[in-house]
Formats: C-alpha cells, sequence, structure tokens
C-alpha cells in the first residue's frame, strides 16, 4: 500500500473517530462522501470501518484519547501557515492522534486493516461460456442485455440478470427429426461463476460455480434429454408426450414438471437431488425411486446405492438465492462450497475436524467478510496469501 494511501486512510479514521463524540462539519462529511468515490478500495474500507465489528471497536477505542486536546496545543504552531493551514492541521492532528491511540491498536488489527486493500476476494459473478456443436464458443457475460445471436440453428438472447434464453431458428424448426444423435451444446460456468439459462422448451435452469449442462440444439419430440455436472436449480415446463430427462454421473432424474435441485459434483462422494414441487423419478442401474417434494434423495457414486430422506428446501436452493446456508456443518464441507464461489485454494493448519458452523450467509459479501463471520464464531482463525485461503483452529 503506498504512502498516499495509508495517509488518507488515517484522515478517514480521524475523522470518524471524531464523528463518534461530535458531528462532522458539513466539509467535513463532504471529505469523508468525496474520498469514498475516489475508488472501490476507499469504499470497501469505509463499509469496514463503518461496520467491521473489529475496527469499529478500534474507533471506538480512540475515544478514550483526548483529541481536542492534541488538536488545541498544535493550533499555534499553524498560524504562521495561514495558506496551509486546513490540511497541516489535520495532516499534523491526525499523526499525533494515531502515534498516542493507534499505535497499539493498528498493531493489534493490522493484518485485518492491510488486507482490506491486498488479499480481499470478492464474490463471483454472472460468468459463463456457450460451446456449440461446431466448437465456436461465445463467453455470455460479454453479450450486452438485449443482445442476440444466432448460431447453427439457434438463437442466443441475453436479458437482464444475467439470464441466457436458447431457441430454435426458423431453420432449425422446419428440421425434420432424424435418427441421428442430437448435437449439444455446452453452457459451463467457471469458479467464481454461475448463471441463468433458458432452454429451447421454455424450461429454466440455474448453474453454480463451476458447473456444465450439455443440451440439444434440437430436443427431440419423444424426450428431452440432458446432462449435468456440478450444481444446478430446474423449474421444468411439463409436456406429457416429452418427459424432461437429467443424466447425472450413472443416474437419470425422469421429470414431467416440477422444480428441484442437483448437487454432483465430481468432488462429491453423493449426488443429492431435492425434490421442491411436481415428482421425479429417479432411476440407476440398482434401484428406482419416485421422489415426493420436500424429500431428497442421495445417491452413493461408487455403490449407486440410494437413500431417501426429509429434504431442506432452503438450504439446497439457497445458493440459487444468494446465500450459503449451514445446518452445522464442518468447517471443510464449508470451505469446499466457500471455494467454488470465490475460486480459491483452501489449506488446513492444525486439526480443524471437529469445527461446525452455522448460519445464513450472503454470498454477496467479500470473501474476507464472510471468513469474519466464522472467525466470530471463535472456533477458528484464517489468513489470505493470494487466492489461498489458510484456515487454522482457534
Amino acid at each position: 500500500m503506498s504512502s498516499d494511501h495509508i495517509d488518507s486512510a488515517q484522515r478517514i479514521i480521524y475523522l470518524l473517530s471524531k464523528k463518534l463524540k461530535h458531528p462532522l462539519s458539513k466539509e467535513e462529511e463532504e471529505e469523508i462522501q468525496s474520498w469514498k468515490k475516489i475508488s472501490s478500495k476507499n469504499e470497501k474500507l469505509f463499509q469496514e470501518l463503518t461496520t467491521g465489528p473489529s475496527v469499529r471497536f478500534l474507533l471506538k477505542e480512540l475515544q478514550k484519547y483526548n483529541v481536542e486536546r492534541s488538536i488545541d496545543r498544535l493550533k499555534h504552531q499553524m498560524v504562521r501557515h495561514h495558506t496551509k493551514r486546513r490540511w497541516s492541521y489535520y495532516v499534523v492532528a491526525a499523526s499525533i492522534i494515531l502515534a498516542i491511540g493507534l499505535g497499539a491498536l493498528m498493531s493489534r488489527y493490522h493484518d485485518s486493516f492491510y488486507e482490506l486493500y491486498r488479499n480481499d476476494i470478492q464474490p463471483g459473478q454472472y460468468v459463463a461460456q456457450l460451446t456449440l456443436p461446431d466448437g465456436s464458443s461465445i463467453a455470455l457475460d460479454s453479450m450486452q442485455i438485449g443482445e442476440t445471436a444466432s448460431r447453427n440453428g439457434m438463437v442466443i438472447t441475453k436479458s437482464g440478470n444475467g439470464k441466457i434464453s436458447c431457441n430454435y431458428s426458423a431453420s432449425g424448426i422446419d428440421q425434420p427429426e432424424t435418427n441421428q444423435p442430437p448435437n449439444f451444446n455446452t453452457i459451463s460456468t467457471p469458479l467464481g461463476g454461475e448463471y441463468q439459462v433458458i432452454l429451447p422448451d421454455g424450461s429454466t435452469v440455474w448453474l453454480n460455480a463451476n458447473s456444465t449442462l450439455k443440451f440439444p440444439s434440437q430436443f427431440q419430440k419423444s424426450e428431452r434429454y440432458i446432462e449435468l455436472i456440478g450444481e444446478g436449480y430446474f423449474e421444468i415446463k411439463n409436456n406429457d408426450h416429452a418427459p424432461f430427462k437429467v443424466a447425472v454421473n450413472k443416474q437419470i432424474i425422469t421429470v414431467l414438471g416440477t422444480k428441484f435441485n442437483v448437487l454432483a459434483y465430481h468432488e462429491e462422494d453423493i449426488i443429492r437431488t431435492t425434490l421442491l414441487e411436481g415428482a421425479i423419478k429417479i432411476s440407476t442401474s440398482k434401484s428406482n425411486h419416485i421422489l415426493k417434494p420436500g424429500q431428497e434423495a442421495r445417491v452413493h457414486k461408487d455403490s449407486e446405492h440410494m437413500e431417501v430422506f426429509p429434504g431442506d428446501i432452503n438450504e439446497a436452493i439457497a445458493w440459487k438465492n444468494g446465500y450459503f446456508i449451514f445446518n452445522n456443518e464442518n468447517i471443510k464441507t464449508i470451505m469446499q462450497k466457500v471455494s467454488r464461489w470465490y475460486n480459491v485454494e483452501v489449506v488446513y493448519e492444525g486439526d480443524v475436524n471437529e469445527i461446525a458452523v452455522g448460519g445464513m450467509f450472503s454470498k454477496t459479501k467479500s470473501l474476507q467478510k464472510l471468513l469474519k463471520s466464522f472467525q466470530s464464531t471463535g472456533q477458528i482463525r484464517y489468513k489470505i496469501i493470494g487466492r489461498r485461503v489458510i484456515i487454522m483452529p482457534e
């Protein structure tokens, strides 16, 4: 961090600590607002200083020091420098206050203060790539809202909220159905990305981070078949003549019209399917089961053994609604989900196997703020080095 950044940050700390005791002047309030607008880093630091519990405590501690008395002692030194008095006055005052009141406190909170600039990692975004059967690709996030692209018998339209609509062109609709295997389009989200897709039949799929959805350029009349790797939430349009089928690893989910969530990442040992509405049939080489609303099916990948439990719908689709929900989950399980959304590597120092965390957390928070929430439980500590997160027991 440059000395200019540190000086300006000290200045804002001074103003905010002063504000805890007395209202600021109009000019001082405008100075804070102008400083916030200079950069996104300034905005983040301001939010941390005004909402972050650790730094808020730091500012309150400053009230123990007689700020005004320190300033009074400086006034007579400023008279000879009238034209620069205001700026010099505050810089020197802030420096004295920091020397007296912030020295020990800044060293205590050094990591959290400077990591706001150096190591904070922002949440994921609406990012995805569409790969067409001919191998060409479109970066969906680079399309403008309202933009339409026509490729290989498909029309791709970008609407608001990171939503992409895929439909057949007139030439695609007119093509007769053949016995040839369909050509598949692939939509992939990276680590730190998610996307919403409207399929040609009007069904909607929300893709979580690091997920892949394959669907044909044209659905067959007898069935609508797609493939999923990763996690997706589905709202399927009913069609009694063409059941919707989702291939996930070694299982097939057959749908008529319903809402459900599927979690099936490569690194997960169990495929979890949670039904919100309607009915679905889950089939493996060893068993079939019709799931009812509110139930969750768990299929073990290696054995294909299936178990059915009461599901937690809110937890299952929290990611789609912009949240993490953890029901007293092990920290390693939690960080596996966190790592996908923030695109980070997670390593552990010490034994964290017995540490569990619960609660609801916004996915719009920076990684720093999310981890501070975990740390506030008194069970873990953490470090962020580049895109590596180190988790340690408290």
